[in-house]
């Protein structure tokens, strides 16, 4: 599963990155390593839905954090405490 994981969430990504980032928000408000951290819902079909926090550069996105609590505030809560 986590191979599958790994696959639908770096596609969700690419996708993202490839169109503007349409559907991502700034998880938090910090820049993490001079990046904006983006952060945005997906779901994994069987595995569950997860959130994630991420930065991108050079089209190579580096992930924070992933959650399977989907409350934003708990999330972005969680986000802040790791990455500070």
């Amino acid at each position: 599963m986590q191979k599958i994981a790994k696959q639908k969430i770096a596609t969700a990504i690419e996708k993202e990155n490839n169109t503007g980032m349409t559907k991502v928000k700034l998880a938090i408000r910090n820049e993490v390593n001079g990046l904006p951290c983006y952060e945005f819902r997906l779901n994994l079909g069987k595995i569950g839905s997860v959130r994630i926090a991420f930065t991108v550069y050079n089209d190579l996105a580096t992930i924070y954090f992933i959650s399977t609590d989907l409350q934003k505030s708990t999330f972005i809560a969680e986000v802040q405490r790791i990455l500070a």
